[in-house]
């Protein structure tokens, strides 16, 4: 529930009431019947909040001022005294004096006078950010939350509590749903000062010099690390923990976003039911014919599959069986994307651990309403108005497909790469005091840091691996089977390059390594504790640990060693080296420009491979995992085959493995048995394509504005050129026919290549539908259909919508019709299409047929 549309404020049902309440559970009714679960955001627009939250229980931010005060003089201010949190004197010799109970109740001012020396008076305040709902709506406009404070958010979910009450608890909502923390400036609550004597062991009001500092010197460090940890625990503890026991009370799971806020993001997505990531923007994936729309902003940043593992993490570490992603926000310009620019992200969305796909966004428009319907301002438009509707099925068929494997067996990941957050928490912050970890700033908190040189250096050679945080690890174990964490066991911990590390994390790895575990650090041990509470008993506790570790040269000289009774410490720079030496493996496939992402199923693994790169991949791959037997599975059209396995003079499996740039695949093995069945079909060229050169009748068959004429040629182009001027403005289908005859050439099959197809087309071949091509490359398996003789080739494709959205905006149709941010182009500035040239559409070719041979 979102912002209404001008022209049916009478439709309008405000949010929560009887109404709309009675709405939901005929939802939630009707999607029981057709075998489908209905999620639903506790809120609308973004962030939590609306009427119910007053000031009170309003997002709040701290704001620190100075005053120089010369010794012995009288300062006089008068301060804000509802707003007030702390007032403090310091003298430049070290002394620190409240001045709280100096200052009169009702008119709020000061006066006092110092003792001798220099002084500074520090004032902490706090106001309402003021920020209010986005997006919200009707019923639903209001402050948002403050989501530091359990009692806040308890007076906020008391309104669900009543008008859920009011049927019985009889809606069975499957999920609740979190979006990206985007509660800006918002950096305080009441009760910090005392949580943060609670969480931290001191007074953070004798360091306000330090925290309006930011982290210049070693203390200001600490104290800034300190209040960013402060922040980080009750983001957790008072509003994460609390929203999925509430949701779990109800009967309901919880999907929850964590990237965008100041916390730990691996132990908030680990603490709802199903981890959400984001993919914003476009990855631009170098597959041939695959199109970045130009103008994509650079501050968008790329989608990274190093910044959703750390959702699939959170899930794999603790043993979450769902990890879900608001997929393709802004992955181009509004009426301007097409399912082949969609396919490649959520290839990439899996690989990083995504296996439970959610489109952003899909609008409810109604029937009546006229083209192009109601929209929504920030995603790729997956409704019925969208023209690639109709091959929709296609896409969520093949997602369908992938999700039956990855949403099966367990992750069978070998590293855990321990989170450094602590050495973030200590560097130059925002200017709310705080770090923010969002999808799309990675190069201010992600990129150039040892972390991320290690994540990308295990991605890159192929070792599979999950991150993991302070939290997680405290619950791991050493076993007879490895490092036993709630969701699963991992051969080895690997720590890269960090500073600062907490005693507990410190002391429980070498715990653990006492115990068998193998440690890797990249560069150097830690060097210290981060943050100053119990400073001194933490620090001399750490440094009794690092004297215990007595590193010595190992035999190869690569790295150095500490032998801890059982297991060991690993300390150098090569980690891939490392990892070897370790007996870690990694899968060869990265070599050959594939990604993958391996899950065990009990007697073998299943692997997720897709081919984001611009070269073939046509031949015998390594795989880092002992197999008997193997079989392939193409989630594209749900063809099946057991696989061509051998086993190398080394021992080594090799599976023959053929994937074109935009091509992906399941391999199931098995480590002992040999499965039988039918053979996987692997063809190869065999001579020279074949051009279809024949003409082509065009026949406009679905879509609008008007049907336009039809007509034949015997060049293939965008049919703007040759159809005339209601064609150069047509959103819609048409269908392609021609009459061929056979080659004679004897081969063992044939492929059919569209060429360029703008954007998608289904295929028919003597009247028998064979296929549909969506996605790069667009070719399909002819098989038995292609005849002797004449043959007749239909096919429909669909092109975008951009043609018709620029003739609207040039005649100046008012089409844009919504309450709230009406409406906005990737560049957030309000939308004209009338300058866009016109988008090619439809069959360009050239079509040909591939002569195939058979590989035995």
């Amino acid at each position: 529930p979102i912002y209404g549309v001008k022209g049916y404020e009478n439709s309008c049902i405000p949010y929560l009431s009887p109404e709309w309440m009675n709405m939901l559970a005929h939802t939630v009714s009707e999607a029981g019947r057709l075998d489908m679960g209905v999620d639903m955001t506790t809120g609308t627009g973004w962030p939590f909040g609306g009427p119910q939250i007053g000031p009170e229980d309003a997002a709040s931010q701290a704001r620190i001022e100075m005053f120089e005060c010369p010794g012995g003089k009288i300062f006089t201010h008068t301060f804000p005294t509802h707003d007030l949190q702390a007032l403090m004197a310091y003298s430049h010799d070290g002394r620190a004096v409240s001045l709280m109970d100096k200052i009169e109740s009702t008119s709020g001012k000061l006066e006092w006078k110092s003792p001798g020396g220099s002084w500074s008076v520090y004032a902490l305040t706090s106001e309402g950010t003021h920020q209010q709902v986005k997006r919200a709506a009707p019923g639903a406009e209001g402050n948002v939350l403050d989501y530091f404070s359990e009692k806040s958010l308890g007076k906020y979910l008391e309104r669900f509590n009543t008008v859920f009450g009011d049927f019985g608890d009889s809606i069975p909502v499957r999920a609740f749903y979190n979006d990206s923390f985007e509660v800006y400036g918002s950096n305080w609550t009441d009760d910090l000062l005392s949580e943060f004597i609670r969480l931290r062991g001191y007074d953070l009001r004798n360091f306000l010099i330090e925290l309006d500092n930011n982290g210049q010197s070693d203390l200001e460090s600490r104290v800034r690390h300190d209040y960013n940890e402060t922040v980080s625990d009750l983001l957790y503890e008072q509003f994460t923990v609390p929203w999925v026991s509430w949701a779990g009370r109800r009967g309901s799971l919880t999907r929850s976003q964590a990237h965008g806020s100041p916390g730990n993001l691996l132990d908030l997505y680990a603490a709802a039911d199903i981890p959400e990531t984001e993919a914003f923007g476009t990855s631009g994936f170098p597959i041939p014919g695959l199109r970045i729309d130009p103008d994509m902003p650079e501050h968008f940043g790329k989608p990274d599959i190093l910044i959703a593992k750390f959702a699939s993490s959170a899930a794999h570490v603790t043993g979450k069986p769902l990890v879900s992603s608001e997929s393709c926000t802004w992955l181009g310009e509004h009426f301007r994307v097409a399912l082949s620019q969609i396919k490649p992200e959520i290839d990439a969305l899996f690989v990083s651990g995504v296996n439970h796909v959610f489109f952003h966004g899909t609008a409810y428009s109604p029937e009546e309403a006229a083209w192009p319907g109601w929209l929504f301002y920030a995603s790729t438009n997956f409704g019925a108005s969208n023209t690639f509707h109709r091959d929709l099925p296609e896409l969520t068929a093949y997602i369908a497909r992938c999700q039956s494997f990855l949403q099966g067996g367990k992750p069978a990941n070998d590293v855990l790469l321990y989170w450094p957050v602590h050495d973030r928490w200590r560097a130059e912050t925002d200017e709310d005091m705080l770090h923010h970890f969002q999808v799309h700033n990675a190069d201010s908190w992600l990129y150039g840091t040892p972390f991320h040189d290690a994540a990308q250096t295990m991605w890159d050679r192929g070792f599979t691996f999950d991150y993991v945080s302070d939290r997680m690890l405290s619950g791991a174990e050493m076993t007879q089977e490895g490092i036993k964490a709630e969701g699963g066991v991992y051969r080895t911990i690997v720590v890269p390059g960090c500073r600062f590390m907490p005693y507990a994390t410190f002391e429980k790895l070498v715990g653990l390594a006492h115990e068998g575990a193998v440690v890797v650090f990249t560069g150097s041990l830690p060097e210290d504790v981060p943050g100053l509470g119990n400073f001194a008993e933490e620090r001399a506790r750490f440094r009794g640990l690092l004297d215990m570790i007595k590193p010595s040269k190992a035999g190869t000289g690569h790295f150095t060693q500490a032998r801890m009774n059982k297991g060991r410490f690993i300390i150098g720079q090569e980690l891939e080296h490392m990892l070897a030496e370790n007996g870690i493996n990694r899968e060869p496939a990265v070599d050959d420009g594939l990604e993958f992402i391996r899950r065990s199923h009990g007697r073998g693994y299943d692997y997720f491979f897709t081919n984001l790169s611009g070269t073939d991949q046509d031949g015998w791959m390594t795989l880092g995992t002992a197999a008997a037997s193997a079989v392939l599975y193409d989630p594209l059209t749900g063809k099946t085959g057991v696989a061509a396995v051998r086993r190398t003079t080394g021992g080594a499996t090799e599976v023959y493995m053929q994937l074109e740039p935009g091509r992906s695949c399941i391999l199931r093995t098995y480590r002992a048995d040999a499965i039988q069945g039918e053979k996987w079909e692997y063809l190869s060229p065999n001579g020279d394509p074949v051009g279809i050169t024949e003409k082509w009748d065009v026949t406009f068959v679905d879509g609008g504005p008007r049907i336009p004429q039809g007509f034949t040629t015997e060049r293939l182009a965008s049919w703007t050129e040759s159809g005339g001027s209601d064609a150069r403005i047509f959103v819609g289908t048409a269908r392609y026919t021609t009459v061929f005859r056979k080659p004679s050439f004897n081969a063992d099959g044939w492929v059919l290549d569209l060429g360029k197809v703008c954007e998608s087309a289904k295929i028919w071949l003597n009247g028998k539908y064979i296929g549909a091509a969506w996605s790069f490359p667009f070719t399909i398996t002819v098989g038995d259909n292609l005849r002797e003789g004449e043959n007749t080739l239909e096919i429909e494709v669909t092109n975008l919508a951009a043609n018709r959205i620029a003739d609207l905006d040039r005649r100046g149709v008012r089409w844009k019709m919504f309450n709230d941010i009406n409406f906005v182009s990737i560049k957030y500035e309000p939308f004209d299409a009338s300058e866009w040239p016109l988008m090619e559409s439809g069959l360009i070719g050239p079509v040909q047929l591939c002569p195939v041979k058979k590989l035995h």
